[in-house]
């Protein structure tokens, strides 16, 4: 038995160069595969049915990645005002040529979150040491975040590729001044920078300690150094140029995006009233930050890895490369500051921790195990085996349990839709903001809160082209029940009016799918 292990796990020993490189990918792999061919349901699914939305709609209608679409916008052509919608173009070639199916996005997700991995390995080499990379790969491979995320059809995966990329590019042109380097890493932080705004900071720090920085990464860099740094670097025009590029770009795309959706009114809440923003109020609620804190405890770290980031933190902190990693940190709490209310609904908003937190992680682990492996054998298959152990129970009490039960609910429906439904009927999905029964079903048309659900609103849909009403009793969206008695039967009501009966809503999740002609007779 020790002898299988030793093959499997790295040597503990100090100063060993025996690691097996592909095992943290290979773990991370199979782990991202689990419910491969899950719907799009569960954790976030709103999010995930807009993505695979715009790639079904790019696959299909072969349209260029700057007009995407989605299902929601009722009688219109669905045009919206949306973050570069690169990962679902990328999706959208992959349909064309395999087909519309829900296992390619996950896989693709899988495929770029598992190169993330290897990338963190790599950076991680040249910022710690060879043995706490190692840790930290696996740390990332094993996480419950970083797992669920990792094989989501969302592109937060991608996002996080293309930072650790910009940030091994510039690592490699620190080191040899490899112009293809350095336009490698602008590249992957301008495409970050336009899949989500806020790499700009978390992303942006990281590479400017390392563009101003020594390349030394084991030296001891204090904050006084940092500043004479940085106001050298105001001098430069090289910097500038870097960060301006990707800038112009990014308010480029904004600016175009933001009067695409002004052509139909569908927008995803970017600016306005109706966007995420932050306020002292927020700012000084200690249940939002509590909440946050238990959060990233469970789903980040596993438990198990806040002592171990707190132990990597203390020992690698005054060192360049602990600051590059602690400045992402830092970069990801400005981000948090700057939009709390996305960050404390949306657990995605942390996913970049990931990207400093593993390789501290996996800095503390190896420090660890130095202290330990005189007088404790086996330390680090006990912790893994923890963490492992503690992920997997995360990620199917809060994450596959819950797909596989919406799963139960909606699925039959959603085949019933695309049975019943021809393919250019638009549909009223009332599943309150949330667009995913739209996605699951393949069709277009509207979303409706079950308290809009009236007579006077569905004659007023039916004349904009509205042909079918779907949904359930029992559910507002569809991962929020629906609790309020006197809405279930004012709908229900509502739609068995003309069937001659109260109760005409019988299946075993008081799913329904009505003609709205019928309805409204």
């Amino acid at each position: 038995m020790e002898y299988s292990l030793a093959k499997v796990l790295p040597k503990i020993q100090p100063h060993t160069r025996k690691y097996n490189f592909f095992l943290p990918i290979l773990i991370g792999f199979s782990l991202r595969l689990i419910n491969l061919n899950m719907p799009v349901l569960g954790v976030h699914s709103w999010r995930q049915a807009d993505t695979a939305a715009m790639a079904r709609h790019f696959a299909i209608n072969n349209t260029p990645i700057w007009l995407p679409q989605i299902d929601w916008g009722g009688a219109t052509d669905g045009l919206v005002e949306a973050e570069f919608p690169i990962y679902s173009y990328l999706l959208a070639k992959f349909y064309q040529y395999i087909g519309i199916n829900e296992w390619i996005g996950r896989g693709l997700s899988a495929v770029f979150s598992s190169l993330t991995i290897a990338l963190i390995i790599k950076i991680c080499t040249k910022l710690l040491d060879e043995k706490s990379a190692w840790w930290g790969g696996l740390f990332f491979a094993i996480c419950p975040i970083g797992v669920y995320y990792g094989r989501t059809v969302q592109a937060e995966s991608l996002l996080l590729l293309l930072g650790a990329l910009s940030i091994k590019s510039m690592m490699d042109w620190k080191s040899n001044k490899s112009f293809l380097r350095l336009i490698v890493s602008w590249v992957a932080y301008t495409l970050a920078c336009l899949i989500k705004v806020l790499p700009l900071a978390w992303l942006g720090l990281p590479i400017l300690i390392i563009f101003i920085g020594s390349g030394d990464y084991s030296r001891k860099l204090d904050l006084t150094h940092i500043i004479i740094l940085i106001k050298g670097m105001l001098r430069k025009i090289g910097p500038w140029l870097y960060l301006l590029g990707s800038l112009l770009m990014v308010l480029f795309w904004y600016s175009y995006s933001y009067n695409l959706g002004k052509v139909n009114g569908l927008s995803f809440g970017f600016w306005g009233e109706s966007s995420d923003r932050s306020s002292l109020k927020l700012l000084i609620d200690a249940g939002i930050w509590s909440n946050l804190i238990l959060r990233v405890t469970l789903r980040n770290l596993s438990i198990f890895g806040l002592p171990l980031l707190i132990i990597g933190i203390i020992k690698s902190f005054k060192t360049e490369g602990g600051k590059i990693l602690f400045s992402g940190l830092t970069g990801v709490f400005i981000c948090t500051l700057f939009a709390l209310r996305a960050s404390a609904t949306h657990e995605y908003y942390q996913l970049p921790l990931q990207l400093f937190f593993c390789p501290l992680m996996g800095k503390g682990f190896a420090e660890f195990l130095n202290l330990t492996q005189s007088s404790l054998k086996h330390w680090n298959l006990i912790i893994i085996s923890l963490l492992i152990t503690t992920s997997l129970i995360i990620l199917s009490l809060d994450y596959w349990s819950l797909e596989q039960r919406q799963n139960r609910v909606w699925m039959p429906l959603a085949k019933e839709i695309r049975a019943k439904v021809p393919e250019n009927n638009l549909i009223i999905s009332v599943t309150g903001a949330d667009p995913t029964l739209l996605n699951l079903a393949r069709r277009q048309g509207w979303i409706l809160s079950v308290k809009d659900v009236t007579k006077q609103y569905l004659q007023l849909l039916s004349e904009q082209g509205a042909k079918y009403i779907v949904g359930s009793l029992n559910w507002e969206e569809t991962h929020i029940p629906l609790n309020e008695k006197k809405i279930k039967k004012d709908i229900e009501e509502l739609l068995c009016i003309n069937n001659g009966q109260a109760n005409c809503i019988e299946s075993n999740n008081l799913t329904y799918i009505f003609n709205l002609k019928e309805v409204l007779q």
